[in-house]
């Protein structure tokens, strides 16, 4: 009676693991937002379609552009997606990318909210002083030169993403601080070009399933609330990987 208990078995695996629909899954697919491939575990809102993603990798697709929809103001945008190491660069488009001269400064660590990524410490930083008191703004501080739009603001660039950290006690008291990672500085000296090439971010929680159901010949995706890891073969959606019904329908 072994056959009817394979069956049994197989029965109780689809009811905990239901096989989604080709329409369930559609919108989970890899697709082009601009030149931008959005693929697991980012993915595309589609209104009227149910989630395929954690909220964190929501993606808006605006005009060919695509955006974080979770981000400050959703104004960060996604140029690049490493599927391979984890990371994506992307550029913050809440920062002064015209002039430099904003009506205000942030972290921009702040505006990523309690997403599973972090800034890269492969960036570099641009150190901005600004809001200093009226006997600070007679002089720059060592290491930083003054902004052309505000008297009492003050950048400097260079070192690695997070040195000012190490150095926060040298850094004038007078002064706010904000810190904007960059990939490079593009002529050695103006902060502005820098922040337009954006920056590098990793991501730490991603599903370890997916490679293995890459490796099965799956494709990795989330189940249609948003919440579960799936991955789709071409003949059903099992937990793991595209062997797992294979190995059930072979077993002895």
């Amino acid at each position: 009676m072994i056959i009817p208990l394979l069956v049994l078995l197989l029965a109780f695996v689809l009811r905990l693991h239901p096989v989604a629909s080709t329409e369930d899954l559609a919108t989970c697919s890899p697709n082009a937002c601009g030149n931008l491939i959005v693929a697991y575990p980012f993915w595309l809102e589609d209104e009227g379609q149910p989630p395929c993603g954690s909220p964190s990798f929501q993606i808006n697709c605006n005009g060919g552009q695509a955006f974080l929809s979770r981000s400050l103001f959703g104004g960060y945008q996604v140029l690049e997606i490493f599927t391979e190491n984890s990371s994506f660069i992307a550029v913050d488009n809440n920062l002064p990318l015209d002039d430099g001269c904003p009506p205000w400064w942030f972290n921009i660590s702040l505006g990523l909210g309690l997403g599973p990524y972090t800034i890269s410490k492969k960036n570099s930083e641009v150190v901005v002083l600004y809001n200093c008191t009226k006997q600070q703004q007679q002089v720059a501080p060592p290491g930083f030169s003054r902004m052309g739009c505000a008297d009492e603001s003050f950048y400097r660039l260079g070192g690695a993403y997070g040195d000012h950290q190490r150095e926060q006690s040298g850094l004038p008291p007078s002064c706010r601080v904000a810190v904007v990672p960059v990939l490079g500085f593009a002529d050695g000296s103006d902060y502005v070009p820098s922040m337009r090439q954006g920056f590098l971010l990793e991501w730490l929680v991603a599903s370890g399933d997916c490679t293995k159901c890459v490796t099965s010949g799956g494709q990795c995706s989330y189940a249609n609330d948003g919440t579960g890891f799936s991955c789709n073969c071409s003949d059903g959606v099992p937990p793991i990987d595209c062997g797992e019904f294979t190995e059930l329908d072979s077993a002895p």
